[in-house]
């Protein structure tokens, strides 16, 4: 397996408490991966850690074989897109002018942006199926119009990687679908490499070469989808019951069964 992102023996801490314990993990070049957890089981610590953002307390990230902390930040920039999980805008920007912002890396200090960046924009927010916002102001929309704009924000950016914290969060069934679509399309058109962190099991429609499994901060299995996704996995990270459906290759997931 080609690897982008290799990390051995990561842990990290807030103050005295352990978020993450001795993470090992394989992240395959031109992939999705999903990482799949209840809530404050690490995984934003997790994604974070990923791009670069927070330095671990012990452990080594490797990007493409290099340190990650070591690669030039401007670099950085234009190979890794974040998105969060709640977008803060501090300013009345467009959402033409938020997707704007992905080719800041490439745009020098007192320069514009070119005819070509606007065009890459407009594609993105054309994908993400919101073109028809892009004059609104972004503090007009709802939190989900928001959350596809920041989408699109990424996708402007032309990463080798995308990283995104709950990226069906604020959206409904139908958007959530739209969201993975969109990532499949990506990764099979322009061969990006992404990596989704989500509590959501509704993410299982699509089937993955790459789920990681994580349980109070520690990875509890990894693998295809097929060889880990199943209802003693999902009850245990879980803690709740768990039932799986499947029809016509496809996964459904149901809770609160006795």
């Amino acid at each position: 397996m080609n690897a982008l992102i290799n990390i051995h023996g990561v842990s990290f801490s807030y103050s005295q408490s352990d978020v993450l314990k001795d993470i090992t993990l394989t992240v395959p070049k031109g992939e999705i991966t999903l990482i799949l957890g209840a809530n404050g089981v690490g995984k934003s610590t997790l994604l974070k850690i990923l791009s670069g953002i927070l330095v671990p307390k012990s452990g080594e990230v490797l990007y493409d074989n290099i340190n990650i902390y070591e690669i030039n930040k401007n670099v950085i920039a234009k190979k890794i897109a974040y998105v969060s999980q709640d977008s803060v805008f501090s300013f009345p920007f467009t959402a033409l002018e938020v997707a704007l912002l992905g080719r800041s890396p490439y745009i020098g200090r007192f320069e514009f942006e070119r005819d070509s960046d606007y065009e890459i924009a407009i594609n993105a927010l054309r994908s993400t199926g919101i073109l028809h916002l892009k004059d609104r102001i972004i503090s007009e929309v709802s939190g989900g119009e928001k959350q596809l704009v920041s989408i699109a924000r990424a996708i402007t950016q032309q990463p080798e990687l995308m990283v995104l914290d709950e990226p069906g969060t604020h959206l409904d069934l139908k958007h959530k679908s739209l969201i993975l679509n969109i990532l499949n399309t990506i990764k099979e058109k322009n061969g990006t490499t992404i990596i989704f962190a989500t509590h959501d099991l509704s993410s299982l429609q699509n089937e993955y070469k790459n789920i990681i499994l994580l349980k109070d901060g520690e990875i509890y299995k990894s693998g295809h989808t097929l060889d880990v996704i199943n209802e003693t996995n999902l009850t245990h990270i879980y803690g709740t019951n768990v039932k799986i459906f499947k029809e016509n290759g496809n996964i459904f997931v149901s809770t609160n069964f006795s």
